[in-house]
């Protein structure tokens, strides 16, 4: 009767861990989603966060002001997995549960027996999942870097009104999302927001633009 019992309580630990896992993988799958969210009017970049020297938001009392942080001046960290981390957590939790459920009913194995077959294959698969997702973020991390050089042509939209002399900022699409980058105006002018440009010259942190038109726009990104 103790070998029945404790082998039916295994069985319930096997189902309970296997459907928790799938849903933590569904739940990192959902959250990590989240990211990809656009607002309206909101402009988000993940790969860095860029600061215009001089903003002033009306009916918010805000202004920032100072000298100017550099378009790179806050870079995120180097893409890396940890041998601990939610993907190999879930991976682990829901193999232990899959294979401890097959073995136990489906091959009748030992409780015993079982319970070391389902920790070796766990182990074993959750590390081929850490293998595989870390070398799949580092090599998508290397294809996704941007070089000065192909910012040179890019349409782009003022973000911050460029003013006459000044720094502002313009936002605009490359291979590793939409990033942002103080600009200036190549003439020494004025651009407003909302304005369409290209971008003609880098210039350490800042991008040098020119006004264009809306079709100039469209056949610059064909």
């Amino acid at each position: 009767m103790g070998d029945i019992i404790s082998a039916n309580t295994l069985n319930c630990v096997y189902f309970g861990l296997f459907i928790l896992g799938v849903g933590y993988a569904i739940f990192i799958l959902i959250s990590g989603g989240l990211s990809d969210i656009d607002l309206p009017n909101v402009d988000v970049d993940i790969p860095q966060i860029n600061l215009p020297g001089d903003v002033d938001i009306p009916g918010a009392g805000i202004h920032l002001g100072g000298p100017d942080v550099p378009a790179g001046g806050l870079d995120a960290p180097d893409v890396g997995v940890s041998p601990i981390s939610p993907i190999t957590i879930a991976s682990f939790i829901t193999a232990f549960g899959g294979i401890g459920v097959i073995t136990s009913q489906f091959f009748k194995i030992d409780p015993r027996w079982s319970l070391v077959w389902a920790t070796g294959g766990a182990l074993v698969l959750s590390g081929l999942m850490f293998m595989f997702y870390s070398q799949f973020l580092i090599k998508s991390q290397g294809s996704s870097e941007v070089k000065a050089s192909e910012l040179i042509g890019l349409p782009a939209e003022v973000s911050v009104p460029i003013g006459e002399g000044a720094t502002g900022q313009v936002a605009y699409n490359t291979k590793a999302g939409r990033m942002l980058s103080m600009a200036k105006a190549v003439d020494g002018g004025e651009i407003p927001r909302g304005q369409l440009v290209k971008i003609v010259q880098v210039v350490g942190h800042t991008v040098l633009v020119k006004t264009i038109s809306t079709d100039e726009s469209v056949q610059s990104s064909l």
